[in-house]
């Protein structure tokens, strides 16, 4: 599928929920010259599951992360996704932005739709405090159980307490003669 192809059926199933979108694209290949397409748009949280299942009937469609940043006031999340994934035809790159508040940072989980994406969820509850309803496994699976803190906030007030502890680990290990990492 054509990346054209792909942002116009988007635009017929998701219609003004999609916002922004931006195509990209670009040839590759030496002997067989093939197009290769980058989609950027934004979502509401609200229609994400809505948005992952359409892309879903476009193809074999593989998550390859869930990008997170914190933005002030909000929660900036990027789902990657690859549409036509291992089809001889290529890929078309489709990158849906949407961003939640801190106050309630909750967004549905596309699990039920892409199993995949259990792992990048997870990292997401660990480092940034997004919740998932719906996400089958919330368990830790990078961080400490005991440590509260989410690293990728700037406003955690826990994350000073944390980042002391390694500065004081090091100078520790600086005494004992030992070489940093």
């Amino acid at each position: 599928m054509r990346a054209q192809e792909v942002l116009e059926a988007l635009k017929e199933k998701l219609g003004d929920k999609l916002r922004s979108p931006e195509l990209k694209v670009e040839e590759i290949g030496h002997r067989r010259i093939r197009e290769r397409g980058f989609l950027w748009a934004e979502i509401e949280r609200e229609d994400l599951l809505e948005a992952v299942r359409a892309l879903k009937e476009l193809g074999p469609l593989h998550i390859s992360i869930i990008s997170g940043a914190d933005v002030g006031e909000k929660i900036e999340l990027i789902y990657h996704f690859a549409v036509g994934y291992g089809t001889p035809d290529g890929e078309v790159m489709v990158n849906l932005r949407l961003t939640v508040p801190k106050d309630d940072p909750v967004v549905p989980s596309i699990c039920s739709v892409l199993p995949g994406a259990l792992t990048t969820e997870r990292e997401k509850i660990e480092f940034l405090g997004v919740e998932f309803s719906g996400i089958p496994d919330a368990r830790k699976i990078f961080l400490p159980d005991d440590l509260e803190a989410h690293p990728w906030r700037k406003d955690e007030p826990e994350l000073s307490q944390y980042v002391r502890y390694t500065v004081a680990w090091e100078a520790k290990k600086d005494e004992r003669g030992e070489a940093r990492a």
